[in-house]
């Protein structure tokens, strides 16, 4: 078994995406757990879950609630922050038939076929 230093950063097992992200830098209104409504900047999404910068940064297991291009309210639980960045697993996937059009929306870069 291999033995982790806990008293330096480390990263393992971190990247446990279900599905691959794509790159998108978009602003996204959303309300905050307490029912306050703030911005964030979208860095990238898939289907179940999104990396965004929010400098103040939430705690492991808020709720918040995006309003995104096509799809509408999306609730999605913060399962890490860190530095101003925060990861979030939506709480239903967003389904094929609506992705593409919504990164396409939020400004999607590279090959969205």
């Amino acid at each position: 078994m291999r033995k982790i230093d806990t008293s330096k950063a480390h990263y393992v097992g971190l990247d446990q995406r279900i599905a691959p992200r794509s790159d998108v830098y978009c602003r996204l209104p959303f309300v905050m757990p307490d029912g306050r409504q703030e911005m964030c900047t979208c860095v990238n999404i898939s289907a179940d879950g999104m990396l965004m910068r929010f400098e103040r940064g939430l705690e492991i297991g808020d709720l918040v609630v995006f309003r995104m291009p096509i799809i509408g309210r999306t609730a999605a639980k913060v399962v890490w922050s860190l530095g101003g960045k925060t990861g979030v697993q939506f709480e239903k996937s967003i389904s094929v038939e609506d992705y593409l059009p919504m990164i396409r929306a939020m400004g999607a870069r590279g090959d969205v076929n």
